[in-house]
């Protein structure tokens, strides 16, 4: 009797001692996280990363800086096409010396490395559970592993890698259902924590000469008030982040852009008059990116992004007219 007893206690104190190993360990990947998003945004960094995906490689060199004018950011292609990219807290401007052109546009919502890794990890976690994996090296650094591994089919998994000093993600592969990297980003090398020298200002020689468009987004709403669509039977955790009315590319209708998201994955959908010939029907998929398209009444609604293609025809599928 006694020896069943002891048996059971100790069954017992090994069932408490793994319950609080696994409390532990949750509370310990949250803090990873939660630092990572803080040391995105706020560390001075200057590095090259290579981005794989729907099998191409492309090479990517990034500085961002942070000083008492805000954040500064600028992205600059290695290979293929010359491109570059400068963001700070008010605007974005590519640059294509191919094509001799400056795009300027008001910064929205996210954009730029830093959105990639931007969450709440409190208001995930009925969404995804977060795991703590192992160590390893990257880009010469040590690296701590943590997973993000979603609840349904609605949204991709991530497995990233934070720097063990400063918590900044060196490497992110984005995964399906089965685990498989779909897509990856991985730093080659990185400096944290450099004088940037101004490097953030862009490179390209002759850019007086380039032609300049000034880009507006047309009226952009955060809580988009009810209009002409709605949307029933959305997956668990996505609602509207933004919504704006652009122009059209012919003489048309504006066309109704939606911003959808759940806090980590998110999506496009664009509604617009139908009769294009080039409109898609039904599902389309480039590497992680998936698109579904259909017609109601008359227009064509695109829903596309780096989300599962049950996603995206679950989204598109969920637009009604109001007056339905």
């Amino acid at each position: 009797m006694r020896a069943g007893y002891t048996s059971l206690c100790f069954v017992s104190l090994c069932l408490t001692l793994q319950g609080v190993a696994a409390g532990s360990a949750e509370r310990d990947v949250r803090s990873w996280l939660q630092n990572m998003v803080e040391s995105v945004r706020a560390l001075n960094y200057r590095g090259t990363f290579v981005y794989l995906h729907d099998n191409q490689l492309e090479s990517m060199q990034i500085v961002h800086t942070v000083d008492a004018e805000g954040e500064k950011e600028r992205l600059v292609s290695l290979n293929g096409s010359a491109r570059e990219v400068v963001r700070d807290d008010a605007s974005v401007v590519c640059i294509a010396p191919d094509a001799r052109s400056i795009s300027v546009s008001r910064r929205g919502t996210g954009g730029g490395f830093r959105a990639v890794f931007s969450m709440d990890v409190d208001a995930l976690s009925a969404l995804y559970d977060f795991q703590l994996l192992n160590q390893a090296r990257v880009a010469g650094r040590d690296t701590q592993a943590v997973a993000i591994l979603p609840k349904d089919a609605y949204r991709y998994g991530y497995r990233i890698y934070l720097d063990s000093q400063k918590a900044l993600p060196l490497k992110t592969d984005m995964l399906d259902d089965k685990g498989s990297v779909i897509s990856q980003i991985m730093f080659t090398s990185i400096q944290i924590d450099t004088e940037m020298d101004g490097n953030t200002e862009g490179g390209f020689d002759g850019r007086e000469y380039y032609h300049w468009v000034q880009r507006e987004p047309g009226k952009v709403e955060n809580e988009p008030e009810a209009g002409e669509w709605k949307f029933a039977g959305l997956p668990q955790g996505y609602h509207i982040r933004l919504f704006a009315q652009m122009p059209a590319s012919n003489e048309g209708p504006p066309v109704s852009h939606f911003v959808l998201t759940d806090g980590l994955a998110s999506l496009s959908l664009y509604i617009e008059s139908s009769g294009m010939d080039s409109a898609l029907i039904g599902g389309s998929r480039m590497g992680a990116i998936n698109a579904f398209g259909r017609v109601l009444d008359g227009y064509q609604i695109t829903a596309v992004g780096a989300v599962p293609a049950l996603t995206v025809e679950k989204i598109a599928t969920a637009v009604r007219r109001n007056a339905d």
